[in-house]
């Protein structure tokens, strides 16, 4: 089982690489892998920033299915370029807010969001709203430390560890909620490797980094079983037309992954 792990920006998730190797299966091989090459910022919380990053985010994705992976993984909670890539390629695509949230349905039956901050939020509602799954958050609460500012050389992993507490606590106490969703992998990966001491709350943290590459193992197999695929074609996730999507391609100086030599009839 081979699992590419994009991180859809210009920097890479310190702890992403040891938080996988942790509860990959033993027969999964990945690689991890950002855009830096086509965005440069090592974080994406802005809208605009969001809209920037699709396009690099799809590029590696569209190249991964050539390359033979048997999955992707968008590690990012703003799911970037989720839904375009699953029109795109024929291998199972995965993100980590879709993920989680569908994780913390099974686990509870309230739950809240930790965001970076307040807006940032908002797009993860926005996102949780279009995949039906907005029904049991009870609370957004922003833990006030911008993305940027969550690598371990900007802020310390004690004082991020420390914001995640209190806003888990408020959550917990005002609120609820059941369990919580991280809203930054770069913090989600911290509350892993510090689960044991943040098991002390009583509310479980879903990570979506670990909840995200789980489901493309799961969905990878079922593929590669033909026991189901990758996305249904009926609909909302069929391919764009061959001709519209090579002249596409063709304008913008970019290889025709899909329908080239070695892609699809």
């Amino acid at each position: 089982m081979r699992i590419l792990v994009i991180n859809p920006f210009g920097g890479t998730e310190f702890r992403g690489r040891d938080n996988l190797e942790r509860i990959k299966r033993p027969d999964t091989e990945f690689d991890m892998i950002n855009i830096a090459e086509g965005y440069p910022l090592k974080n994406n919380q802005w809208l605009y920033f969001k809209h920037a990053c699709t396009g690099p985010t799809l590029e590696k994705v569209m190249w991964a299915e050539r390359e033979g992976y048997d999955g992707v993984f968008v590690s990012c909670q703003l799911d970037i370029g989720l839904y375009e890539a699953r029109t795109l390629v024929d291998i199972p695509v995965t993100g980590t807010l879709e993920s989680a949230a569908l994780f913390a349905y099974t686990m509870g039956k309230h739950f809240a969001l930790l965001s970076v901050d307040k807006q940032n939020g908002e797009i993860q509602r926005d996102l949780l709203r279009l995949y039906g799954l907005e029904r049991n958050l009870v609370s957004i609460i922003p833990i006030d430390i911008d993305a940027n500012d969550l690598y371990p050389e900007r802020t310390s992993e004690d004082a991020v560890f420390e914001r995640v507490v209190k806003a888990t606590e408020l959550a917990r106490d005002r609120d609820g909620a059941e369990l919580v969703i991280p809203g930054c992998t770069l913090f989600g990966s911290l509350l892993s490797h510090r689960r044991q001491a943040f098991a002390s709350l009583g509310v479980p943290s879903v990570d979506g980094m670990t909840a995200g590459f789980k489901l493309a193992e799961m969905r990878a197999e079922l593929n590669r079983m033909g026991a189901m695929p990758a996305a249904s074609r009926a609909g909302y996730f069929m391919h764009p037309p061959k001709a519209d999507f090579q002249t596409l391609r063709k304008f913008d100086g970019k290889p025709d992954y899909l329908y080239g030599p070695k892609g699809r009839n």
